[in-house]
């Protein structure tokens, strides 16, 4: 039985009260009452005690009414034990809180003088160099036990405010390139200090035209690039010696190791990775893969590097910083079709500003680029938003908004083109085929089915796909009279724009007979005629993949597969050969239903001759309307076929 707790008994009052009259009556014979006095008419019952319900009552979650010392009413009734707990010494806790209070002052008393001290003997206080760890856990622990013990030390302190400073968790990534030192190409023998300098002036004088977002200077020479900064030159080495050049593989080879140990493993963050990344991801060519996963890898690359550094928010910025900003935007925005992540902001604007002032005249070229990305990336999102089923007067309201808006762009670029000196010949080349990509795709809204639900056949429709089908074989044209020193270093961004123009021809050409034939329920021979000769399909293409030719001269087929300039003009050839049959399974299937045949030839390995058909070719590879040269493959390889094309960009 536990103990009664020592605490004072209080009798609480058991029934009523009476007032007994104990005085005589006055000398008036009126009587007097006595003091009144609290008699208990329970006065037998014994002693009660105040405190919590026993267990019994407690479990059963009934009253508990006390009956004696260690006995409750309802036990006593029912003849069960009743036990009772000892209550909660609370009191003892309360009497030893102020103790805890006043020493936890005492210590924030403690360290605010110790860091008022500290701030004002900044000077002699302990300091840790940037490149030293901090043993902030010994600082930690020592500071826990400072309950216990005497208060932190002034070094410990010190510590915990140098650490503060940076709040990010772990150790600074180490600035020191881990290939610093090693032989470069030139060290090895593979480049000779001559041939390093030509293709750094190279480099300066063709390519920095083309993508002007990484500028070596006139006084940097080829032993102080590759001393300085080994990543940029290893990158610009890549860019300016082509495809078909013995080392290229070898100078993949040395920027991919730069990449993976102080990009990847070391996680180094620099002006030259950045510039550096920018000029390979700009040239490269190899190795192709479908998808090209590698490439968006890299240029996912400049974009966080970008950010680590801060060039998006950090003021005045340099000159490099500033190009490194544009050129990452550009690159991103451009390569692809995928979203972007840099956005054109005051920053953006502030720059192409400052660049537009300098004395280099391809600084000054920078913001028709940037503009006519900017315009791009307007025309996608307004592509984006439109819902099915816009209608005819929708999308001419919109194309057209989009035209004023492109006019107004090529009006203040083609107004400073004429001014420029002949050495920035390929820089205008470059220009022309950004605005002529630009036209094609304001004629995109054509190839949206969905958007002309129940006006398929509209004129206007039509009209735009022939405009497309015109605008696509002005970007080839204008690639495919390129002198070879050109073709060779064109960019990946305007190898994406003639995979563009190479993918919307024949789509475009295929949508209008479809729309033809599905209107009218024949097609006459003249109209097929005048279709594939404004298109001229196999014959540009065919073109095209022979200009690009030049670039992998001396490759072997297997190289060129590696490449990806050598792949897809493997798949232009295809293309010229597949896109007759195409046009003859439309062509065809109608004649045929006009005859009685049915449909069967849609498909088939060896299609009937059909008495209009054959006069319709242009030559293929030389060969005058050889049908023969024709590959039928089915609606699904076709495709996918042209998805190398206008997927990739």
């Amino acid at each position: 039985m536990p103990s009664i707790p020592d605490r004072p008994i209080r009798y609480p009052p058991a029934g009523p009260f009476i007032t007994q009259n104990c005085r005589p009556a006055r000398s008036d014979g009126r009587s007097v009452p006595r003091p009144t006095s609290y008699i208990n008419i329970m006065s037998t019952a014994s002693p009660i005690v105040k405190r919590r319900a026993c267990v019994a009552c407690t479990n059963a979650k009934a009253k508990c009414t006390p009956q004696a010392v260690n006995l409750c009413q309802r036990c006593a009734r029912l003849g069960k034990s009743c036990t009772y707990l000892d209550l909660p010494q609370t009191r003892k806790k309360h009497k030893a809180a102020p103790s805890r209070v006043a020493l936890l002052e005492g210590q924030v008393g403690q360290l605010t003088s110790q860091l008022s001290a500290l701030t004002r003997q900044n000077d002699h206080s302990r300091r840790i160099s940037p490149g030293t760890p901090v043993d902030v856990s010994k600082s930690l622990t020592n500071g826990s036990s400072s309950s216990q013990g005497p208060g932190l030390e002034s070094a410990d302190i010190s510590i915990l405010l140098d650490a503060a400073k940076d709040p990010s968790h772990g150790l600074a990534p180490q600035t020191r390139s881990g290939l610093a030192g090693q032989p470069s190409l030139v060290d090895r023998g593979l480049l000779s200090e001559s041939e390093a300098e030509n293709l750094i002036q190279t480099f300066r004088v063709a390519l920095v035209p083309k993508f002007p977002f990484v500028l070596i200077a006139s006084t940097e020479t080829a032993t102080r690039l590759r001393k300085r900064e080994p990543f940029l030159f290893s990158c610009v080495v890549g860019a300016t010696i082509g495809s078909s050049h013995p080392l290229r593989k070898k100078v993949t080879e040395e920027v991919m190791k730069h990449i993976t140990l102080r990009v990847v493993e070391r996680s180094q963050r620099n002006l030259e990775l950045l510039r550096g990344l920018l000029v390979y991801s700009a040239w490269y060519t190899y190795p192709a893969e479908r998808y090209h996963p590698q490439l968006l890898l890299l240029i996912q690359f400049c974009v966080s590097i970008l950010y680590d550094l801060g060039l998006h928010r950090k003021p005045n910025l340099s000159l490099d910083e500033q190009r490194a900003l544009l050129g990452t935007y550009w690159l991103s925005a451009s390569t692809l079709g995928r979203p972007i992540t840099v956005k054109h902001d005051s920053r953006i604007d502030e720059c192409i500003e400052n660049l537009a002032s300098t004395e280099n005249l391809s600084d000054r070229m920078i913001a028709p680029f940037i503009q006519l990305q900017s315009f791009l990336i307007i025309m996608d999102d307004t592509y984006a938003s439109m819902h099915a089923r816009g209608g005819r007067t929708l999308i001419q309201v919109i194309r057209e908004s989009l035209q004023r808006q492109l006019d107004s762009t090529k009006a203040r670029i083609e107004q400073n083109i004429p001014f420029f000196p002949s050495p920035l010949g390929p820089l205008r080349n470059a220009i022309c085929t950004e605005l002529l990509y630009a036209e094609m795709r304001l004629e995109e809204l054509a190839l949206r089915e969905q958007l002309w639900t129940g006006e398929s056949s509209s004129a206007v429709r039509i009209n735009m796909l022939m405009a497309m089908i015109q605008r696509g074989k002005e970007v080839i044209s204008t690639i495919r009279t390129l002198p070879e020193s050109e073709i060779a270093q064109m960019t990946i961004i305007t190898s994406a724009h003639i995979c563009a123009a190479v993918g919307y021809i024949p789509t475009a050409v295929l949508s209008i007979l479809n729309i033809l034939t599905a209107s009218e329920g024949s097609i006459t021979d003249t109209e097929v005629q005048a279709i594939l000769e404004a298109a001229d399909y196999p014959h540009v293409v065919t073109e095209l993949a022979n200009a690009l030719d030049t670039r992998l001269f001396g490759m072997s087929p297997a190289d060129k597969e590696w490449d990806i300039t050598g792949s897809l003009c493997s798949k232009m050839r295809l293309l010229a050969r597949c896109y007759p049959y195409q046009v003859k399974a439309i062509v065809g299937s109608t004649s045929s239903k006009d005859a009685g045949q049915g449909t069967a030839m849609i498909g088939a390995d060896h299609p009937q001759e059909d008495p209009m058909v054959p006069q319709l070719w242009s030559s293929i590879d030389g060969n005058d309307g050889n049908l023969e040269d024709m590959l039928p493959i089915d609606e699904i390889q076709w495709e996918s076929l042209l998805s190398d094309f206008t997927g990739f960009n």
